[in-house]
């Protein structure tokens, strides 16, 4: 699933076509690049044929595109009345098929919700929409490293191998807090199932030694063989070509430079 190097995400720049983004990440040196695809984004699955044709040319003349981002969250798949949740489930798979077609390898949903009680219950009592590609979660919630939260998501991600996580170094920091005194545990637990990083840069240098800790365990784990894809993600202002490739420079720079942490003793 990796691509080499340190990719970017392209919610950090603006005002570029999806051809004239890959163009200019390519003159820039960025190996990869993970696309924005949902309504917010490119909106990729409302995209014809020939447009996806034209853009997977790009992708193959210039860097490819290793991963798409759904707006879609893992709980609407499971907790919407019938109607909805099929409907959720069809654009996933609408969005999933468009993002194979540029090559992309896999999708990202968000898990903005913390499952427990009977939206818990009809998760674990299901399966995982089929889609496309293998699917990411994010997760979007400072519960997540809870203990009882943990433990869920360990279940779930057991019961369903095709889906994995989207380790952000923001979401991660933020969550540490309420792991119960086990934060470093917690978080070995969650990357052990992690496929992606994202170094997330909003501009406020806030927590960065929280967030400097998740990317050096993600560093070791690299280096142990872990097969993990790093990008940048530049969520801050302006979001112009050249404020963003400032700072990607800054955040390949500090990944490479930064001295590894001890290996975590359980």
């Amino acid at each position: 699933m990796s691509a080499p190097g340190v990719g970017l995400y392209s919610i950090g720049v603006q005002g570029l076509s999806v051809p004239e983004l890959l163009e200019w990440a390519a003159g820039q040196g960025v190996p990869f690049v993970h696309l924005r695809g949902g309504p917010r984004g490119c909106d990729l699955a409302a995209q014809s044929p020939d447009v996806l044709a034209q853009w997977r040319r790009a992708a193959l003349r210039w860097v490819p595109v290793t991963g798409v981002t759904a707006d879609l969250d893992l709980a609407d798949l499971f907790r919407l009345a019938a109607p909805e949740r099929a409907r959720a489930r069809d654009a996933l798979e609408r969005l999933a098929a468009a993002a194979a077609a540029l090559g992309a390898g896999w999708v990202r949903l968000l898990g903005r919700t913390v499952p427990q009680g009977p939206l818990l219950n009809a998760m674990l009592g299901s399966q995982l929409p089929a889609a496309r590609l293998p699917l990411l979660v994010e997760l979007h919630h400072p519960g997540w490293l809870a203990p009882e939260a943990l433990d869920a998501l360990e279940e779930l991600l057991d019961r369903w191998p095709r889906l994995r996580l989207l380790a952000d170094t923001a979401q991660l920091a933020a969550a540490r807090p309420t792991a119960d005194g086990g934060a470093d545990a917690a978080l070995e637990r969650v990357l052990d199932f992690a496929r992606v990083l994202h170094l997330s840069d909003d501009g406020t240098q806030a927590d960065t030694a929280g967030r400097d800790l998740v990317a050096g365990q993600v560093r070791r784990r690299i280096a142990a063989g872990q097969d993990l894809e790093v990008a940048v993600e530049w969520t801050g202002q302006p979001r112009t070509p050249q404020a963003c490739l400032d700072r990607y420079q800054e955040a390949c720079h500090r990944w490479t430079q930064q001295a590894d942490p001890p290996p975590h003793k359980p």
